[in-house]
């Protein structure tokens, strides 16, 4: 294993943080907006780019196949950061020629917990300016070593470059590594370090409002208040009301509270009450009555600190 994580440190050691292209001619760059796609994953199911960015933002890695070294081993670097993109509400696909079955078994070699892509005859790599055609000497190499037109369903010679992009939720491109030599790639701290960076950037001006206090008086003069006129004049541009502790008691049983809650939901604010709280005083019936959103919070309320979310406690 450390022999591993060596060579993907050996083989990764140029990328850059702000690395675009060494290529000026190709790959498009940050800031430009990026394709939408819809394509098949390893199980058969359908992944559009554009839903997908709904939910956060998207880490796009361009791989040539399965039967590249270089691309095993950049994608099990990838792998060891699975983890840490998914609590920064990211998701990571890998994208590459391969036909589906191959792709499978890309996935299976490398044990890949992320979603991977088969991009027939290029036509999305096209969009994103990738392509590359092999000279013939190369291309009569790879077809008699392993078989090339065997991974790819044609004969056309034709390859991605390798790449690496970070899209964010405006589906523009904000970091790019993209390189003719297939030797260099991008270096997964590097790519999640600058996720991290971009995800707390776009989530500062969001607030999440952690009530627990169980007095009466904080909570219409504070909890409840503070949020609710934070929404009106537009200070944060999402604000969460979480229901926490003994909270969770006191609005169970409280009438007024219950109408000024329902107001700020109306107003758009998000209340979510935790499930563990709502079940140790017994009124968890009661708070899903009221259409609160019961959840396991210490999780979600660890991510939102993950991911830069401004978290007041009362």
């Amino acid at each position: 294993m450390r022999f591993v994580k060596l060579l993907i440190l050996l083989f990764m050691a140029t990328g850059t943080l702000t690395t675009s292209a060494q290529n000026a001619g190709q790959g498009i760059r940050p800031g430009d907006k990026a394709p939408d796609f819809t394509l098949k994953d390893q199980n058969g199911k359908e992944v559009n780019l554009y839903q997908l960015l709904k939910k956060g933002p998207v880490v796009l890695n361009w791989y040539r196949g399965g039967w590249c070294p270089y691309c095993n081993l950049e994608l099990k670097g990838l792998a060891d950061k699975t983890a840490e993109i998914n609590q920064l509400g990211a998701t990571l696909v890998a994208i590459s020629p391969e036909l589906p079955d191959k792709t499978m078994t890309t996935v299976e070699k490398n044990n890949l917990s992320f979603t991977v892509v088969s991009d027939s005859d290029n036509n999305i790599a096209r969009k994103y300016d990738l392509v590359f055609k092999l000279d013939s000497e190369t291309a009569g190499r790879y077809e008699n070593s392993f078989g090339l037109s065997r991974y790819n369903g044609n004969d056309k010679g034709e390859l991605p470059v390798p790449a690496t992009y970070i899209i964010d939720q405006k589906c523009i491109v904000r970091y790019a590594f993209i390189n003719p030599d297939y030797k260099k790639r991008a270096n997964p701290d590097d790519v999640l370090m600058y996720l991290t960076q971009l995800v707390r950037t776009s989530n500062n001006n969001k607030l999440v409002l952690v009530w627990s206090s169980d007095d009466p008086m904080v909570a219409e003069c504070v909890a409840l208040m503070f949020p609710h006129v934070a929404q009106k004049k537009n200070w944060f541009s999402e604000v969460t009301l979480v229901i926490w502790g003994p909270s969770a008691e006191l609005i169970a049983n409280d009438a007024v509270l219950q109408k000024k809650n329902s107001e700020m939901k109306a107003a758009g604010i998000k209340v979510e009450a935790c499930i563990a709280c709502a079940n140790a005083y017994g009124v968890a019936d009661k708070l899903k009555s009221l259409n609160y959103d019961i959840l396991p919070m210490g999780e979600l309320l660890a991510n939102y600190l993950k991911r830069g979310y401004q978290v007041l406690t009362f």
